[in-house]
C-alpha cells in the first residue's frame, strides 16, 4: 500500500463528534468488502433492533457490486440508502453495526464496514489517501480541522492495517 503525501498534512478533529455532525457521512451509504456484507448477513438478527423501522427487512441493505482491488475479497458491495441513509444509520445517529457490537460484547469495529472505520482516509488504487469530496460534512469544513489526521485516526489505522503502518503514518517522511 502506498501512502499519499496529503495523508502526513491534511488536519482532521481530534476525534469523531456526533453530537455536531448527527452522523452526516452515514447519508450516503458506502461500499463494503463482499465478506463484510457476508458477516453482517450472517449476524442480522444482532442488528435488526438497532436499525430504523424503514430498514428492518435485510434483504434491502445491500445493493450493486463491483471488482475493487483495494478491498480484501476483490469485490465491493454497495450499502444501500434507505429513508434518506445509510440502511444502518442508528436511529439516534451512530452505526447500527458499531452499536449492536459494543452491546454484544464484540470490538466496535467488528461488523463495520472498512471504508466507513477509515473514514476521511480512503484507499484508492492501492494508495491510502484523504477522502476530500465531502467537504459538507462538519469534519471536514476547514475551522473544524485541528489536529494531524494521522493521530486523529491513529487507532483506526491501526485496527484495519496493523501496527506498522499506523507508526508509519506518525513519522513525517522526510523532505528530499
Amino acid at each position: 500500500m502506498k501512502i499519499d503525501p496529503l495523508v502526513y498534512q491534511a488536519k482532521f478533529p481530534e476525534c469523531c463528534r456526533l453530537d455536531q455532525c448527527r452522523s452526516r457521512c452515514c447519508r450516503f451509504g458506502v461500499w463494503a468488502d463482499a465478506e463484510e456484507k457476508n458477516a453482517i448477513l450472517s449476524n442480522r438478527s444482532l442488528f435488526l433492533p438497532y436499525v430504523r423501522p424503514e430498514a428492518a427487512d435485510p434483504s434491502l441493505w445491500f445493493g450493486g457490486s463491483e471488482q475493487d482491488p483495494d478491498c480484501p475479497s476483490g469485490v465491493a458491495v454497495e450499502t444501500q440508502v434507505i429513508g434518506g441513509a445509510c440502511a444502518f444509520l442508528h436511529p439516534d445517529h451512530g452505526c447500527a453495526l458499531q452499536k449492536a457490537a459494543i452491546d454484544a460484547g464484540l470490538h466496535e469495529w467488528r461488523f463495520k464496514p472498512r471504508f466507513c472505520v477509515m473514514f476521511p482516509l480512503v484507499l484508492t488504487e492501492g494508495t491510502l489517501t484523504v477522502d476530500e469530496d465531502m467537504k459538507s460534512l462538519w469534519c471536514m469544513k476547514e475551522k473544524n480541522r485541528t489536529h494531524p489526521i494521522t493521530q486523529a485516526v491513529r487507532k483506526e489505522v491501526r485496527f484495519l492495517f496493523g501496527p506498522e503502518t499506523a507508526q508509519a503514518l506518525t513519522r513525517q517522511p522526510r523532505a528530499r
